[in-house]
């Protein structure tokens, strides 16, 4: 949480599958192997499928043979970017539609303060405070930014303010609230501080945000590029809000570029992103009457609800021939976080009755609970770890419908 702090070490997440797939005595239960070999079948062709996009960035990124090839590389221009934003304004809105709004509501409550926009400036690291709407909010939440905005403290760094829209806003409310911040739609925004930036993040091939000219008076209105592709998880659309919060996103990536690397290398049965594919399966297998696949719903910590929108929102959508029985038919995942960025209770002596084991972040699985996730701690490596699986896990699902 601190603006300086250790770099913390890169331990793998690990995915526990159903306690019957292991009996007493270590043996695997024959529907579960005979599932790990019909997921080792297409592993190879989800892998060439879904790319090495993070390594492909981070590969480009990290080149020291000459700085000019490192800034030309999509990772640099986000970075870039974002500190041209984060030195410009200190109030950022960010307009998507679901589920690209919720990854970057995932990645601002994991990663960053639980209080960001409540710290002073100094406090933030020089980050900008930064407020999210997509179509989950309503009229007042969007007149009560206005009314921030309209604020002034007579500073023109504080008091400026830019707009960032990640991914195409399709649906009708992110639409109308582009064009309220970002395009002058109401005469009242477009003078609320000025200058005002626009920026607009796309999943686009080169993988470059634009960023327009800052307005030089409050009358001028800007409009921003039109981003052609949804948002995806590790693309300029999701990683450049989180950038202009101050997240470590090379660190998320080298993450997600672990989990890719270690869906392709380890053996299916010591694999977490095919054990977290085939629970599903083997829960439909194991069941009395069969019935159809259930869905995962995924109970993380309570500030990380934006992964649960995000995750039902993106993968796995019911098939609209099925029952509803089928189709309501789910089971749960806990997100264990072993542990925590900051210790408060670290004073309170040890046996005392005010600390308690789950102060420390850890969450004991639900005894319904079918299979269980455990993240050693809350920081980008572990969560580009968590969504790449998640990412990879439903691509394996969906080669096995």
């Amino acid at each position: 949480m601190s603006v300086l702090r250790p770099r913390p070490p890169t331990d793998p997440i690990e995915h526990r599958p159903p306690s019957g797939v292991l009996s007493a005595d270590g043996h695997i239960d024959p529907r579960w192997r005979s599932f790990l070999e019909l997921a080792e079948r297409v592993r190879g062709a989800v892998a060439s499928a879904c790319g090495t996009e993070t390594e492909g960035m981070l590969e480009a990124y990290g080149t020291t043979r000459s700085q000019a090839r490192r800034r030309d590389s999509a990772l640099f221009g986000i970075l870039d970017v974002a500190r041209g934003v984060r030195e410009s304004v200190d109030r950022v809105i960010v307009i998507g539609d679901r589920a690209d709004r919720a990854l970057v509501d995932l990645l601002l409550s994991t990663c960053c303060h639980p209080h960001h926009d409540a710290l002073p400036r100094h406090e933030r690291g020089g980050r900008p405070r930064i407020w999210t709407l997509g179509p989950d909010d309503d009229d007042d939440t969007v007149q009560g930014i206005l009314d921030a905005l309209r604020t002034q403290t007579g500073d023109r760094l504080l008091d400026a303010w830019g707009v960032v829209q990640v991914g195409p806003c399709r649906e009708a409310f992110t639409q109308d609230c582009v064009r309220l911040f970002a395009e002058g739609g109401d005469p009242t925004a477009r003078h609320v501080a000025a200058p005002a930036m626009v920026v607009a993040a796309a999943a686009d091939p080169s993988g470059h945000p634009t960023v327009s000219v800052p307005a030089a008076s409050g009358d001028q209105s800007i409009s921003p590029s039109s981003p052609r592709e949804s948002a995806g998880v590790f693309t300029a659309a999701s990683l450049l809000p989180a950038a202009i919060a101050g997240i470590d996103v090379v660190r998320l990536l080298e993450g997600a570029a672990a989990m890719a690397r270690r869906f392709r290398e380890a053996p299916a049965e010591a694999n977490p992103v095919v054990s977290l594919a085939l629970v599903g399966r083997w829960l439909a297998a194991a069941a009395d009457p069969l019935g159809g696949v259930p869905r995962r719903h995924l109970l993380p910590p309570r500030r990380w609800q934006g992964l649960v929108e995000w995750q039902a929102s993106r993968f796995a959508p019911p098939d609209p021939h099925a029952s509803p029985a089928i189709v309501e038919a789910r089971f749960t995942t806990p997100i264990t976080v072993a542990e925590c960025r900051r210790a408060p209770f670290a004073t309170i002596p040890r046996g005392s009755p005010g600390r308690t084991a789950d102060r420390r972040g850890a969450r004991q699985a639900s005894p319904t609970a079918a299979d269980q996730l455990l993240l050693p701690r809350c920081d980008e490596h572990t969560l580009g770890q968590l969504l790449e699986g998640l990412r990879l896990a439903a691509a394996i699902e969906a080669s096995l419908r």
